[in-house]
């Protein structure tokens, strides 16, 4: 299974078994009661900002994360996320999701870097062979950093004893970027975002 976050990446990997993440944890609600709470909030407030309507959401990023939460046990889930605070974001609420089924395999793939490659472009300058590269080096996600990155999801927007991880290279900026964006007033709410991070939502699949 590969889960991949946005629909632009997908249209160049053309992955079998894709699920697709369609959202933008970076801002607005981030935590309920329960999933399907968090859902509502998440439709309410995306419908509210961005005026994405709340079917919309639930047919193009809600049946997805239900897929996901269906994965088959001993699966193999590669996870392809870039460096920037955004798939940051979205990444820790992934894995807070597949988690709970403790006989998935889960590997991370990383954008490659070097000269050739901007790195806040993310796998947006990919091409196929790049991207095969990519998957080439992925990492395991081993019991630690599952335990590690758990814990950031739930420290969001407060203090973490996690100063540094060798998953998140820009952990610190990270944490430090999404407090401010936390705080911003409503009308900030879109502060940092690029036209294309906002169409991997919107984006028809």
């Amino acid at each position: 299974m590969h889960i991949v976050n946005g629909d632009f990446l997908q249209d160049c990997l053309q992955a079998e078994n894709a699920l697709i993440v369609r959202e933008m944890f970076v801002e607005g609600p981030i935590k309920a009661d329960s999933i399907n709470e968090l859902f509502q909030a998440r439709a309410t407030y995306l419908e509210k900002t961005y005026a994405i309507p709340t079917e919309e959401y639930h047919k193009k990023s809600v049946t997805e994360f239900e897929k996901i939460q269906r994965i088959p046990n001993g699966a193999e889930v590669y996870l392809w996320f870039d460096y920037d605070l955004f798939c940051f974001v979205n990444l820790l609420f992934i894995l807070q999701l597949l988690i709970k089924n403790k006989t998935l395999k889960l590997f991370l793939i990383r954008p490659l870097r070097g000269k050739k490659f901007s790195i806040w472009q993310g796998f947006g300058n990919h091409t196929k062979s790049d991207l095969m590269l990519a998957y080439s080096q992925k990492t395991s996600l081993k019991s630690r950093d599952l335990k590690d990155l758990l814990h950031l999801w739930n420290r969001l927007g407060k203090s973490a004893n996690i100063k540094h991880h060798r998953l998140i290279p820009f952990l610190q900026k990270h944490l430090k970027d999404y407090l401010s964006l936390s705080q911003a007033r409503k009308s900030k709410a879109s502060w940092g975002f690029t036209e294309g991070q906002i169409k991997r939502l919107s984006t028809t699949s």
